[in-house]
């Protein structure tokens, strides 16, 4: 399958309008040529339908500016319905036609759009959340933009939409933003700050980005200038595959000889964990991994022989094309693989194998579906591909430089917690998340529209300790005595109950607390002197520092909770675990910061019963 052509970093002022007669020739050839190009460009389209619109946009041809007449033509080809059928708006042939960007860098993530680099004059968007442009809610931006982005799936539109969200005369063609120098974005901190930013399109330059460039990143955040590379961790037994880019580097590392390296590796180290990463690859050649997929299945019964063995594939939103058909291959190859992360841009089975046009009149390029590619043998068809194991990425996970996927992996997680239901929603008290459980003796906070403060909760029928309370808030410690499993939250006042809701109880949730509400999530941990963490106070490599969290489960002959430490990816010596009994719910883990590869802000991240806990930093020197 072809892949997407890449977004613009670098971009140019406005140009001239094009001549009515430039635009229709542009328009004649989607209206006319595409259909007799594509191998079925009415599969699900009504051709009657598809023409009514290209008469429509003739008509209102002369009236309209070039970005007004682009973004209909781009819709047009849209209507198709085909991910691999499009005209690009963000490239360097749109570029002259003038279609220029925001200096910003957005990312997707599973609670919304973020900034993530930006120039300093609009250094107080970075680690915000874009709300609204031109005071339109993001959500109906996202949707507008859908109709010049064919998708099958809602994933592939959030992930591709980042790049049409720069686009400044994208926005103003769909009357989203108004005509000119600036753009509106309006956007939220942690915190709860809004403010909007009139925003020049421009390169960028100076750009300041979170997370700062002083620590350590996890791994598919590392190496994005390379199509493929490898690591074998010796601490974790793990061999760490990222797959970035289905396209061979027969000159600088040829795929033939890196997989032949890569099998060697595993055959021989130790290895008790394989991830083959294959987030964010929006495709090229599906075939060029076929040396290392049948090395693979071949030293499957040798792998397996180990207890001990897994094999996952990461995917998520940005896995396209041929990255999300080598995902259903791996799948399809091999049966054992746990394909973990969030559901594919991709569909399983669709048209592709794309040939690139360039429009007559413009010079806009685009392309066109030649074949239908079925999905692999054993793989259902469908809009995405499902992962076995449903693990998100949020902004505090991704500003705090944590792979919530690892973590998983790291846990060996089968599957999260049922999330809380109802209109009492109850979470861990620590990191407010809802996919990771309330363990018994944990602190917990419940979240409701109460009326009044509550002065009882019940946990499957068991009182439970408030520590703190308000109309819509009360923090609780959750009854050591209830029962594992899927229980009842009754919030009540006086006797009467004003929220009820379910949650999942377990045995362990780890979660850990931070300091601030910085996008970052700057640790509750001390150094080894009992000073707070932070950046102006760093903590030591091989220094002791005491991280808190909750949701310890249970202790052991010795009186600590089992649990596993780690910065960033790399595992720490546990000191020390023990819930605090003077402060039911506190757990204290003592851990000696290991040897890092780097300094300065450090995930930090706890492994109980099987689950991974949110990630705090901590900064060390």
């Amino acid at each position: 399958m072809h892949k997407w052509l890449p977004a613009l970093l670098v971009l140019a002022e406005l140009s001239a309008y094009g001549s009515n007669a430039a635009r229709q020739a542009d328009l004649d050839f989607v209206a006319n040529r595409i259909p007799q190009l594509h191998v079925n460009f009415f599969y699900q389209l009504d051709p009657a339908v598809f023409q009514a619109a290209a008469e429509a946009l003739a008509s209102d041809l002369p009236n309209l500016t070039d970005a007004e007449f682009y973004v209909r033509l781009a819709a047009l080809i849209a209507m198709a319905g085909d991910p691999h059928t499009a005209i690009y708006l963000n490239n360097s042939a749109a570029v002259t036609m003038g279609f220029q960007q925001l200096p910003f860098l957005f990312v997707s993530l599973d609670d919304g759009v973020f900034v993530s680099e930006a120039p300093g004059s609009y250094a107080p968007a970075l680690g915000a959340q874009l709300t609204a442009v031109g005071g339109v809610p993001i959500d109906q931006v996202v949707q507008q933009l859908g109709t010049l982005i064919p998708h099958r799936n809602d994933g592939w539109l959030r992930y591709y939409s980042l790049s049409y969200l720069l686009g400044q005369q994208i926005l103003q063609g769909l009357h989203i933003a108004p005509a000119g120098a600036t753009t509106p974005l309006s956007f939220r901190t942690l915190a709860g700050e809004t403010f909007t930013l009139d925003v020049a399109a421009g390169a960028m330059t100076s750009a300041s980005r979170l997370p700062d460039p002083n620590g350590l990143f996890p791994r598919y955040l590392q190496g994005n200038n390379q199509n493929y590379w490898f690591v074998y961790e010796p601490a974790n037994r793990m061999l760490y595959f990222r797959y970035n880019n289905c396209t061979n580097m027969p000159i600088f590392n040829p795929f033939s000889a890196f997989a032949a390296n890569l099998l060697a590796t595993v055959d021989s180290n130790p290895v008790d964990t394989m991830v083959l990463d294959l987030r964010q690859n929006v495709g090229g050649d599906s075939s060029v991994w076929n040396p290392l997929l049948t090395g693979l299945a071949q030293r499957m019964p040798g792998l397996l022989a180990n207890p001990q063995f897994r094999i996952y594939g990461a995917v998520d939103n940005g896995t396209f094309s041929s990255g999300s058909l080598d995902a259903m291959l791996l799948k399809s190859s091999i049966p054992q693989v746990r394909i973990i992360g969030a559901p594919t841009g991709g569909s399983a089975g669709g048209y592709g194998n794309a040939v690139a046009f360039t429009l007559p009149g413009s010079g806009l390029v685009g392309q066109y579906s030649t074949s239908y590619v079925q999905p692999p043998a054993g793989i259902a068809p469908g809009t995405t591909f499902a992962p076995d194991i449903a693990i998100g990425i949020r902004s505090t996970d991704f500003f705090a430089r944590y792979d919530p996927v690892m973590g998983a992996i790291l846990a060996r997680t089968d599957q999260a917690p049922a999330a809380p239901s109802g209109d009492a929603i109850a979470v861990n008290g620590a990191s407010f998340r809802a996919d990771r459980g309330l363990a018994l003796g944990s602190y917990a906070a419940v979240f409701g529209s109460f009326g009044q403060t509550p002065d009882t909760v019940l946990v499957a029928g068991v009182r439970a300790q408030i520590v703190f309370a308000t109309a819509t808030q009360v923090n609780i410690v959750v009854p050591a005595s209830a029962a594992v499993g899927n229980a009842s939250i009754s919030v009540r006042v006086g006797g009467q109950e004003v929220a009820a809701g379910r949650a999942a109880i377990t045995s362990a949730a780890p979660g850990l607390f931070v300091l601030t509400a910085e996008p970052w999530q700057p640790g509750a941990v001390e150094n080894q002197d009992f000073s707070v963490n932070s950046a102006s106070n760093p903590a030591a490599m091989g220094s002791i520092v005491s991280i808190y969290g909750t949701g310890a489960g249970p202790v052991d002959g010795s009186g600590n909770a089992p649990v596993s430490v780690f910065f960033g990816d790399y595992p720490a010596e546990v000191v020390a675990s023990v819930p605090l009994a003077a402060f039911p719910g506190l757990w204290q883990i003592n851990a000696r910061v290991p040897p890092l590869p780097m300094m300065g802000q450090i995930p930090v991240f706890a492994i109980a019963g099987g689950m991974a806990s949110n990630a705090a930093t901590v900064t060390v020197r």
